[in-house]
This record gives C-alpha cells, structure tokens and sequence, in this order.
C-alpha cells in the first residue's frame, strides 16, 4: 500500500516543526504559534515515513554479525541516546563516534567529531552509509588470560545439562517461564536498576518485587521453543517508555529515584539507560549466533541451570504455599527469627486490606507479584517472602525444623 503524503510545518523563527498529515493538522500546528513577521511558516511535503534508526541498525548488524566465520558477533557498538522524553529516544551513537539521527523522511550520518555528514533517505541507503564506517572497525583479539571465566561454549553445554538433571520433568512452558527469570535478573535487576534501588530510594523492596515480575511476564511472552527475537527481548526489557506497574515509564522510575547530591544516585538514568540498552543489543546479537550453534532448545536450556525463587521459577509455588501458611501461624518455623523483634507483633496482625482473603491472597500470589497493591507487596517483602524455605524436605530440613526422614532397616 502506498503511504499517504505527509508535510513538515516549520515555524521559520523558532525553528519548532511538526510534521503532519492532513490541512486541518498544519492549520492547527499554525494557530498554536504566537504571530511572527510576513510568511512565518514554510509548508513542504515529506514522505514517506522512514522506521525508525535503532530497528533498522540492529537488523543490519545482525546481518554482519551472519557474515562473520569466527563465532563472534561484528564489532559494532550501538547505544541508542536516552532523552528526558522516552518518546524522544530515536537517535543512535555507534562506536562511540558515529551519531546516526531521524527525522522522520531523512536519516543523517555524522562522522566523528562532525567531521563527515551524510544524509540517507531509505533504510537500504542508511545501511551502505553504515558499511562504509563499519571497515575501519576491525576486531582485535584479547590476549589469552589463565585467569577467564569458562569458554562461553562450555557453559551453554554445562547449564543444559545441569537444566536436565535438575528440572528434567518440567514441560516446555514450565522452561520458558524458568529462563524468562533468568534473563530478566541479568538484564534487568543485576544492572544500574540495583542502584536505584539501593540505600535511601523511592524504589523500595516491594515495588521492585513488582517491577521484576512485570519485567518476567514481558520476557516470557517473547519466548518459544520456535523462535525468539533475541535483540527484540533485551530491547523490550530496558525500553525507556516501557510502563511499570507503578504506573511510571522505566525512564520516569530512574528519573525519580536520581539524586545528584547522593552519590549512590547520582548517575544520570539517561545514561544507565543507554548503557542498559547497548549491553541488551550485544547480549541479543551473542545470543542469536549462539542459537544457531546449539539450537534453540538447548540455548533456553542453559538459561534454566538454577532456581532463583522468583515468580515464574519452579519454587514460586513452594514458596507462596509456605508463606501462606506461615502468615496464619505465629509458631511457623519461618518466624524463629522475627517472632521477638519489636516490629513483628504489629506487622502480624495488620495484614493489607486486600490481601485479608487468603483464598485471593493465594491466587494474586501464583498469578504473579505485580498484581499486588503496593501495600501488600511491601507487606510480603517485610515478613521475609523472599527467605522462605525452598528445600523440598525430601530429607528433612534442620532450618524447618523436620527431622530427617529414617531409613529403615533389616531385622
């Protein structure tokens, strides 16, 4: 289908556009700017409407990545440039050098410090711009090092097999739940989002409880056993206009939670936020080449070596069933350590209004953390949630208090 015209309305004084599709728009446009001198606005047609710069740069650097014979993803960094508006992030900086910006019919090349200038008017054109730099950008080989983590192969090898031993009876959806934890914990929580929520924050235990599920439920609904858009998943995950269940874009969180004067929160989240979104398109470019080495299965596999207790890994059930029964019973082994601190007794007795009803206290809790009010995430944070016991208790448990099962004997 042929897209329709569009225009580009300029106020010529301020240099404010607007790109619009209708007469009614540019007429609108016109009446909300103050009165200037004779022929204030300059009307020209645009079109069509390139993507976006991020979308298109990514599919080419996977295509390079394709051409490489080495396993090795193509040395090209992209870092999409984070704005105070999440709607505003449609630039890109490649190499640290390169600063690739849209504009809605045009996309403009800047070479390092300015000193080259190219303009592309579709993807295709884009993309030939970009091979030219991506010539002078030859991977150099780091010295072997006795002191490295394990060969990355090795690992993928190593964690579907620890996924088997350990979980061979779940069933695939059981999996994909399973390595949506994991890659949510290494692209969300272990990053820049901990130090938001450290020391004195608005991001408090609960909430992030919250956002980690939210965060997990996105990232399963990404994964199948046939086919996942492994650059589309890390991107997903760090999207600055993504909305929390706080009601707050990512952006707007890290933006609350910034604090110059403490220097536990003095990094720009701007800046935590493209960093987030570079490491997320190098982690999906890794992870692409490495799914056409093992498979898919065995990569979703490798992601599902451990348990971390989070909703959506095989222990959560475990894990709401004992906290259940402990909130119902101050004698519950998983008191020992709280039943004498001060704060208890009132904590106890003053369970959240709409968590009163164990029955939907249960179902929010299987159905995931981030259905919970605030309130009652913060509840369930401070009577330890995250600390029940998740041993099987197949032979007891000393921490539970059950007494190893007896072997029997002959006579």
């Amino acid at each position: 289908m042929k897209n329709s015209a569009l225009w580009r309305v300029v106020d010529n004084e301020s240099g404010t556009e607007s790109i619009v599709s209708t007469p009614s728009e540019a007429v609108a446009f016109v009446n909300s700017r103050f009165d200037t001198d004779d022929e204030p606005f300059s009307i020209t047609e645009v079109g069509p409407l390139l993507p976006k710069p991020l979308g298109v740069i990514t599919v080419w650097a996977a295509e390079k990545d394709g051409e490489q014979t080495d396993g090795r993803t193509t040395p090209i960094l992209i870092k999409p440039v984070v704005l105070d508006s999440a709607i505003d992030c449609d630039d890109v900086v490649l190499w640290g050098d390169v600063y690739v910006s849209w504009n809605h019919d045009m996309y403009t090349v800047e070479g390092p410090d300015g000193s080259e200038y190219s303009e592309a008017y579709s993807a295709a054109e884009l993309s030939e711009i970009l091979d030219e730099y991506a010539d002078c950008y030859e991977y150099v080989p780091e010295e072997a090092d006795s002191h490295t983590l394990p060969n990355p192969r090795e690992l993928i090898r190593y964690g579907a097999r620890e996924c088997t031993d350990r979980f061979g009876h779940l069933d695939d959806d059981a999996l994909l739940w399973l390595a949506a934890t994991r890659i949510t914990l290494a692209l969300w929580r272990n990053t820049p989002v901990e130090n938001w929520h450290a020391g004195k924050s608005p991001l408090h235990d609960g909430t992030m409880m919250r956002i980690n599920a939210a965060t997990t439920r996105i990232v399963r609904s990404m994964l199948s056993f046939d086919h996942v858009d492994w650059i589309a998943v890390g991107l997903a995950i760090v999207d600055p206009s993504r909305v929390l269940p706080t009601g707050q874009s990512v952006l707007e969180l890290g933006l609350a939670c910034h604090n110059p004067d403490d220097p536990a929160h003095s990094a720009d989240p701007r800046e935590d936020l493209a960093e987030m979104a570079q490491d997320a398109i190098a982690w999906g470019r890794t992870y692409r080449l490495r799914e056409k080495e093992f498979g898919l299965r065995t990569l979703i596999e490798f992601f599902c070596a451990f348990d971390n207790g989070w909703f959506g890994s095989p222990s959560w059930g475990r894990i709401v069933d004992r906290f259940l029964k402990a909130v119902d019973d101050r004698e519950n082994a998983h008191w020992r350590l709280h039943r004498d601190e001060p704060w208890f007794e009132k904590w106890f007795t003053n369970r959240p209004a709409d968590i009163a009803n164990t029955t939907e206290f249960r179902r929010l809790l299987h159905a995931g953390p981030d259905l919970l009010s605030e309130e009652a995430a913060e509840w369930c944070v401070e009577g330890a949630i995250r600390y029940v016991c998740q041993d099987d208790h197949a032979h007891g448990c000393l921490r539970c208090g059950l007494p190893p099962a007896t072997e029997s004997t002959n006579g």
